[in-house]
């Protein structure tokens, strides 16, 4: 789990990973520099936890692969289930991602139903993220919809979403791992999604595995400009990595429609401050 300046969410994660019925062997926080405390809170707490304290912020991507190698130095392991410092488990959470990874040898990652923090129906991502490069698109699934029903089958996706995750260490290594050129942050769990997908892997959505997630916008409140030009910076780098020539065609044709988007979606949030 990484861990930036978010004290009482990360607490509040931890205690969900202290409820879950599968037995988890290891916990591991990697502190990625935080200011407010939040690593000496984590050790008072829950001292049984590793607790990784990064001397600077390595970023998400950087982060998490500090984990990476902590683990990798220190204990043996076949998955790995990432979490996001602002995510609440389900009890049955890991039980269910784990039980679609067993059911699918291919399964290289598996993903949860997302559901907003503080809401029992309003869906964060109902599975990953769906990837168009060519529409300069990704988005996450069912984003934003009061869940009916309509996402209760299992499912291979596109990507996977970066506050939860199971991963198979085996699809990590023949990946290559998180590229950290995409830090601070920004798409790079897309980026691992594409390269676990090209290493021969799927990606599965588990609608049984759920979790709560206070990140994004909505939990934001505002889009942030910064947080958004980094995301527009990587969107380049993971087009350079992955898109087709055909890609880049409609993405070239569709930027200036974009750009527009954008510049108006930055204005009203800065009318907003």
């Amino acid at each position: 789990m990484l861990s930036f300046n978010k004290r009482e969410h990360t607490l509040r994660c931890l205690e969900s990973i202290g409820r879950q019925t599968y037995p988890l062997r290891h916990v591991i926080v990697v502190d990625n520099c935080s200011a407010d405390g939040s690593a000496d809170a984590i050790a008072r707490r829950f001292p049984q936890v590793h607790l990784v304290r990064s001397p600077r912020n390595l970023g998400a991507a950087g982060g998490r692969n500090l984990g990476i190698r902590w683990l990798n130095q220190h204990v043996p392991y076949t998955s790995l289930l990432f979490l996001d410092d602002d995510t609440v488990a389900d009890e049955r959470m890991a039980d269910e991602l784990l039980a679609e990874m067993r059911r699918y040898p291919d399964a290289g990652m598996v993903t949860p139903k997302g559901f907003r923090a503080g809401t029992s129906d309003l869906i964060a991502s109902a599975g990953g993220m769906r990837v168009r490069l060519g529409l300069g698109s990704i988005r996450d699934i069912g984003a934003g919809q009061r869940d009916t029903g309509q996402f209760t089958e299992p499912a291979i996706v596109d990507a996977c979403v970066g506050f939860g995750v199971l991963a198979r260490r085996e699809a990590l290594e023949r990946s290559g791992g998180f590229d950290e050129s995409y830090n601070p942050y920004g798409w790079e769990e897309v980026d691992l999604s594409l390269r676990v997908r090209q290493a021969g892997y799927t990606i599965r959505y588990a609608p049984r595995a759920v979790c709560w997630h206070a990140g994004g916008t909505p939990g934001r409140g505002r889009r942030i400009l910064a947080y958004e030009r980094g995301k527009m910076v990587n969107y380049l780098r993971l087009m350079a990595r992955h898109a087709s020539l055909g890609e880049w065609v409609s993405f070239l044709a569709l930027s200036p429609i974009r750009a527009a988007r954008l510049f108006s979606a930055q204005l009203r949030s800065l009318l907003r401050i």
